[in-house]
């Protein structure tokens, strides 16, 4: 990009929260800000003077809707921290940049502790429909594993509306972007890499096991801690020496003696401490879509990583990782591993597979390419969206009844029913549009067939007779 800089907004979490969207932001940001002149809200608490300089930084509630950039960016992931960007999103729409694409967890926590239980059930409607209480019977269900409560809500990803909200997307992996695409418009789903830090000064660190293999980034029940410790149990059967180190926060305590957790560390030491690793494991499984940037920087470093033929790591090079099937973790990974051990050769090119990678997708070069297209996508898809005239689609899956008008769960998309002189008004200044339905009525004088049809309308107001049933109303 040249000349004048391009005006963009970016909603995200940044530094002190705990979250590695925050950490990415920054990276975005300090090597963007010559191109870009940025307006970045986010959420909470902000450490404004440890930021790069040059963009202006607001807090998310200060935010004009009605004077804010063209191009408009949120960065979305399953995080606690993201909520508020989520709200965000719904009400300016614009660019998601989805470092997962399940983000149940974070809706479903955030609704429930906030006591906003019927926001919630909006959400299941708007994605499951007449099946939304059944989902939610599922999911309240007392006692559930924690590995089993974190796998049923990654079987439904809840991510229909922040997608509906949404003219386009960007993903870090072909994987996590081929699961939306086909909800986009053509073109309007992109990928790129993960940008990673300069590596600080390292600090030096005493390897804590003779033999090490080790697990990099904070602790979720998708990690499949439990299976990696059996299977660890078997690799000691051959190599008494081995251990096993967690480098991240939130593991659990009660950890065998041949296995240690640093808890959560400053980068120095985060650096040093992976790079005492002999093979890094990454076996997550369910996904959520997720690049891993915790597996990054070990494949930086050049350990080589064994890791889950699963979501994101299947479109990683062959002849950077060893992959094992999820559903055999604890025979697999010591196979695995005991490849790597009686095979140098093989152990030195996976690495070095493995840094090559790395280095590519993280590099500053890679960032500049990919944000340059960002911002032509955001501006691309803003623009068409008011070429149409900002169209207003209202469906009754998410939106609440009009006065006249029932919600009903079990027809096969969520309908309304209208019964005789119920009235629908449009947006101010629409000037017609499309509306699916059918009955036994008419709609402006115009009878409804029997089945679902679209039937195309004039002017801001409907008004039915008799009755009948509504699926959808899009508005010009």
């Amino acid at each position: 990009m040249s000349g004048e800089r391009t005006e963009a907004l970016l909603v995200t979490p940044l530094p002190p929260m705990e979250t590695g969207l925050a950490t990415y932001a920054v990276r975005v940001l300090e090597h963007t800000r010559d191109s870009i002149r940025w307006t970045v809200a986010f959420p909470g608490k902000a450490d404004i003077q440890s930021l790069p300089e040059g963009p202006s930084y607001i807090p998310i509630d200060a935010l004009d809707p009605d004077d804010v950039p063209e191009r408009r960016i949120f960065q979305l992931g399953n995080s606690v921290h993201c909520f508020p960007v989520l709200q965000t999103l719904y009400v300016l729409g614009g660019t998601v940049l989805f470092h997962e694409t399940v983000i149940h967890h974070m809706i479903r926590y955030c609704c429930l502790e906030q006591g906003r239980v019927e926001d919630y059930r909006r959400e299941l409607r708007f994605c499951f429909g007449p099946g939304a209480g059944r989902v939610e019977r599922i999911l309240a269900a007392k006692g559930l594993p924690d590995t089993e409560y974190d796998s049923l809500l990654k079987r439904y990803p809840l991510i229909g509306r922040a997608v509906n909200a949404s003219h386009s997307a960007v993903c870090l992996n072909e994987y996590a972007a081929g699961s939306i695409r086909g909800c986009y418009p053509p073109g309007a789903v992109i990928t790129v890499g993960h940008p990673l830090s300069p590596v600080p000064e390292l600090a030096e660190i005493r390897k804590p096991f003779p033999v090490c293999l080790g697990m990099v980034g904070s602790f979720h029940p998708g990690r499949n801690l439990p299976d990696v410790l059996r299977a660890m149990e078997i690799i000691r059967c051959r190599e008494p020496n081995a251990g096993l180190l967690l480098i991240g926060g939130g593991y659990p305590e009660d950890l065998p003696p041949w296995a240690m957790a640093t808890g959560r560390v400053p980068e120095r030491e985060y650096q040093s401490w992976i790079r005492v690793l002999d093979c890094v494991l990454d076996l997550r499984h369910p996904t959520c879509g997720e690049t891993s940037g915790s597996l990054l920087e070990a494949m930086r470093a050049g350990i080589p990583p064994i890791v889950s033929a699963s979501g994101a790591f299947i479109n990683l090079p062959s002849d950077a990782v060893i992959r094992i099937s999820p559903d055999n973790i604890v025979q697999a990974l010591p196979a695995a591993f005991d490849i790597l051990r009686r095979d140098d050769r093989l152990r030195t090119l996976i690495g070095r597979g493995a840094a090559d990678h790395a280095n590519a997708t993280g590099s500053v070069e890679r960032l500049e390419r990919d944000w340059e297209r960002v911002i032509e996508l955001a501006g691309t898809f803003s623009r068409a969206i008011v070429a149409e005239r900002s169209p207003v689609s209202m469906a009754p899956a998410w939106v609440d009844p009009p006065q006249g008008f029932e919600r009903d769960l079990f027809t096969g998309p969520v309908t309304w029913k209208f019964s005789d002189g119920s009235i629908l008004t449009g947006p101010a200044g629409c000037s017609g549009g499309f509306l699916t339905a059918w009955g036994g009525g008419s709609v402006n004088g115009v009878r409804l067939p029997d089945q679902p049809a679209v039937i195309a309308f004039e002017g801001e107001e409907l008004l039915f007779n008799g009755s009948g049933r509504i699926s959808d109303v899009f508005w010009k």
